[in-house]
């Protein structure tokens, strides 16, 4: 699809499954399963899809005034890509505009309209969640990373640590290692033998006291 020009109503597009390229910006963006992007009035649009990458798009058009409070209250605003994630109830809204632009039964206009305003709320409330344990997410590791440099020589489980906080232990490690660029274990590791290395130099240390101090046997 290309519109230099844009469309004259707004055009959300949400991406069920699979992948899609959009040009925004002058930059080309592979998104994925999740993912939304929010054409403005007026917008360029640039976009394409391979088969190969098993795309399932849902998409509507909707018109609105200028600076509408609702888009802006429900966490919509002047960028173009969201991460909304999967959820069946995305889809089933979907399905029942489709279904409506069909049937075109009587009130079809204000339930359209109520159909639409549920899709962007909920597309908004999960969004504003994630965010927030994203944000959790990045508190935590900030409190490991302070933990580990007290402690190092402690025999740390990272099942335990993320036990202990009502954590999920494969996101914790998964943020940890995308935020720090390493996996928490390593990261252990890596503080133990710099320690190891300094002590080591000092003759005052044996090399059992070494290990000792730094949480080996």
């Amino acid at each position: 699809t290309e519109r230099p020009s844009g469309a004259a109503n707004y055009q959300l597009i949400y991406l069920a499954d699979g992948k899609a390229h959009f040009k925004i910006n002058g930059k080309v963006q592979i998104l994925e399963k999740g993912s939304c992007v929010l054409f403005h009035p007026g917008e360029p649009q640039f976009y394409y899809y391979y088969l190969e990458e098993h795309p399932d798009i849902y998409w509507v058009h909707f018109s609105c005034n200028t600076n509408n409070l609702f888009l802006s209250q429900t966490g919509w605003g002047i960028e173009n890509i969201y991460q909304v994630g999967v959820h069946n109830s995305y889809i089933h809204l979907f399905d029942g505009i489709i279904q409506e632009l069909q049937l075109k039964q009587p009130l079809c206009e204000e339930q359209l309209k109520l159909m639409m305003q549920q899709l962007l709320l909920r597309m908004g409330r999960n969004r504003i969640k994630a965010d927030k344990v994203f944000e959790n997410y990045n508190r935590e590791v900030e409190e490991a990373l302070r933990i580990f440099h007290l402690s190092s020589e402690q025999d740390f489980t990272i099942k335990k640590f993320t036990k202990e906080r009502g954590l999920n232990y494969y996101r914790f490690i998964d943020t940890f290692t995308k935020q720090v660029g390493i996996s928490p274990r390593q990261y252990i590791i890596n503080i133990r033998m710099s320690t190891a290395k300094e002590l080591l130099t000092n003759p005052l240390f044996q090399v059992s006291e070494v290990a000792q101090l730094t949480g080996y046997d």
